[in-house]
C-alpha cells in the first residue's frame, strides 16, 4: 500500500497556508519537503512540534520558466501537471477505480493491462461509496481494548511475561486499525482530488487535519501502553509464588492510570 501512496498527485503550492481555513488562508511562510504542505508562521510551528522529523523550510516561488523554442513561460509546468494527471502506463486520461486494487487507472489497465476482470467502478461512484462508509469507530475500539487490558492486570493467574505479551498483542492490533483508517483515508482523497480538483486546497486542508487526529491518537496509544507496562513490571514472574494481594494492583490503583480516552477520528 506504501507505492498508493506514492502516487499521490503532487499539485504546486498557490502560495497560501495549507492548515488555514481556505477562506482566511494567510500567506505561506514555510513548505515541508516531506509532506508537501505550504503553512504560515504559527502553523509551521505547530507542525515542527508535531512532526519532529519532517524538514521545513522557508517558502519561495519558483521563478518562471524561459522561453525557449517558441514556447510560451510557464508551458513547460502546465505540460508536466496535465501528464501527472494521465495514466505512466499508457497517458491516457484516469477515469477508472479498481476496487481490487483500490488505485485509480485508465481504460486500457482495464482493457489490455494488469487489472484486466477486476471488479471497476467510475471515479464517481467510487468516491461516493468512500465517502459514505462507515468509518472505524477508533475511540470505542480503545476503549474495548482498555477494558480488555483492565481485566487481565487483576487476574491473579497470569505472569508478567504472560501480561506483556498480552499488551503488546493488544496495542499492535490498535495500531493496524490506527493504519487502515489512514490508508482508506489517502484513498478518500485521492479520489476526491481526482472527480473534484477544483477544490484542491480543502482536500488538503481536510487531509492535515485528519493526519493531525490521527497523530493525536498514536500519542495516546503509546501512552496508553507505557502505563500498561509499568503495571506489567509489578506481576510476578511466578504468580503461584505471592498472594494475591502482593502480585497485583487494587482495582482503584489499575482504574487510576488510565485515562479519558481521545477523540474520536474525525468525519472518516
Amino acid at each position: 500500500m506504501a507505492s498508493e501512496r506514492d502516487e499521490v498527485i503532487q499539485l504546486p503550492p498557490d502560495g497560501t497556508c495549507d492548515a488555514c481555513e481556505p477562506d482566511e488562508a494567510k500567506e505561506a511562510a514555510q513548505i515541508c519537503d516531506d509532506c508537501h504542505f505550504s503553512y504560515c508562521g504559527p502553523h509551521a510551528e505547530e507542525h515542527r512540534s508535531r512532526y519532529r522529523e519532517h524538514r521545513l523550510r522557508e517558502f519561495t516561488t519558483q521563478p518562471p520558466v524561459p522561453e525557449k523554442s517558441g514556447e510560451k513561460p510557464g508551458s513547460e509546468s502546465k505540460k508536466k501537471e496535465y501528464t501527472e494527471k494521465r495514466c505512466q502506463i499508457h497517458q491516457q486520461e484516469l477515469t477508472l477505480y479498481c476496487r481490487e486494487d483500490q488505485k485509480i487507472i485508465c481504460v486500457l489497465c482495464a482493457v489490455t493491462g494488469d487489472h484486466r476482470q477486476h471488479q471497476l467502478v467510475t471515479l464517481n461512484q467510487a468516491y461516493q461509496e468512500m465517502k459514505n462508509r462507515k468509518p472505524t469507530d477508533l475511540k470505542l475500539a480503545m476503549g474495548d481494548m482498555v477494558e480488555r487490558l483492565k481485566a487481565k492486570c487483576v487476574d491473579p493467574m497470569i505472569s508478567r511475561s504472560e501480561l506483556k505479551a498480552f499488551v503488546q498483542k493488544e496495542f499492535e492490533l490498535m495500531r493496524h486499525l490506527v493504519q487502515e483508517e489512514e490508508i482508506k483515508a489517502l484513498h478518500y482523497v485521492d479520489l476526491q482530488e481526482a472527480v473534484a480538483s477544483a477544490h484542491v486546497t480543502e482536500v488538503l486542508a481536510e487531509l492535515n487535519v485528519h493526519m493531525a487526529k490521527l497523530t493525536t491518537e498514536m500519542v495516546e496509544i503509546t501512552r496508553q501502553l507505557n502505563s500498561f507496562n509499568d503495571i506489567a513490571m509489578e506481576k510476578p514472574e511466578h504468580p503461584e509464588e505471592e498472594s494475591r494481594e502482593d502480585r497485583c494492583p487494587t482495582n482503584a490503583s489499575a482504574n487510576h492510570r488510565f485515562h479519558d480516552l481521545p477523540k474520536g477520528n474525525g468525519p472518516w
